[in-house]
């Protein structure tokens, strides 16, 4: 609970700190920024660990295949890493260049996602057959 308050921290001093660079130094701004939010998503991952060990129980309770798991954490850290790039961009400036890592993030999330409209399609015709 106190680490939110951490990062909350970090985030709102990093600001300032990019807002007064951009004045006086714009092309530190970007190093700036760019060192912040890394050190803000290092401070994150330590709760990835509880999240998959977690989620590692709910997979062997379920009986569902880990395979559609991991197609599902694939999309996942997909997600994350375009709205990463994409919000670094757009703080740059840079809104074409974000929104095509956007559309290239969604693409990639629906080809990954494939197997899986595959499965949904099977399920439905042995429903619609019985």
């Amino acid at each position: 609970m106190n680490d939110i308050f951490i990062i909350s921290g970090i985030g709102i001093v990093s600001a300032a700190i990019i807002i007064i660079l951009k004045q006086y130094k714009p092309e530190f701004a970007f190093a700036a920024a760019l060192s912040s939010g890394i050190l803000i998503l290092l401070l994150s991952l330590s709760y990835f660990t509880e999240i998959f060990d977690f989620i590692k129980k709910l997979i062997s309770v379920s009986g569902i295949e880990a395979e559609k798991f991991e197609i599902l954490f694939k999309c996942f850290g997909i997600c994350v890493v375009t709205k990463i790039a994409s919000e670094t961009c757009r703080d740059c400036g840079l809104e074409s260049i974000s929104s095509k890592i956007d559309f290239s993030g969604k693409t990639i999330i629906l080809i990954s996602s494939l197997p899986l409209f595959s499965e949904i399609i099977e399920v439905i015709e042995k429903l619609i057959f019985l």
